[in-house]
């Protein structure tokens, strides 16, 4: 069952990032074209600001959820690291629940809200408030799934599970390197300037 689910979980996330690249993408090129006809040529396409609005809300939706799967979210690792790895696995699986749970809900609240607003349109496009929208209750049922998938490979799948603290630890280690390159720099500006004076 959980290979399955791995295969399933790697296709999805696959098309998600091909959605994702397409989406901003999209956003680049009519934000460009907007500035370039604004500013060359004093004029605009009308409603183009709403569209890429829309994709924008599509994107960020997403977007959190790769980020989530991927172990990207905001967490406070220093405090996972220091901790013992099991005590560390509890509070990571707690923290995954609770998104978990507050994902559902949003996604339970935001399918009778859509059903609402179906018949609202946007002043400009006329794009349905509720196509603008949808992007909520896919991203949250998203994140709710990466959740699911994330709290299995901790405990069923060693290599993925151990990355959830391996991530950490290259971040501070990145840190630590670069804070000792900067002082490097700045010892080296220092006696650089006393040899000159």
């Amino acid at each position: 069952m959980y290979k399955v689910l791995m295969a399933v979980d790697r296709v999805l996330t696959k098309v998600v990032e091909v959605i994702l690249a397409l989406l901003f993408i999209a956003i680049f090129i009519m934000v460009f074209y907007q500035v370039v006809l604004r500013y060359l040529f004093n004029t605009s396409i009308f409603g183009t600001a709403e569209i890429y609005t829309v994709l924008f809300a599509y994107a960020s939706s997403l977007g959190s959820a790769v980020m989530l799967r991927h172990r990207e979210h905001i967490k406070i690792d220093v405090l996972l690291n220091a901790l013992p790895r099991p005590v560390g696995k509890a509070l990571v699986t707690i923290g995954y629940v609770l998104i978990g749970v507050f994902s559902y809900f949003i996604v339970q609240q935001a399918i009778p809200w859509l059903m609402k607003i179906r018949m609202f349109r946007s002043p400009v496009t006329g794009i349905s408030r509720t196509l603008e929208s949808v992007c909520i209750p896919i991203g949250f049922g998203l994140i709710l799934l990466y959740c699911v998938v994330n709290v299995l490979s901790l405990f069923l799948n060693p290599a993925e599970g151990d990355q959830e603290f391996s991530a950490a630890e290259s971040d501070i280690n990145e840190m630590i390197d670069e804070s000792k390159r900067a002082d490097a720099r700045f010892t080296g500006e220092h006696h650089h300037r006393g040899t000159d004076a």
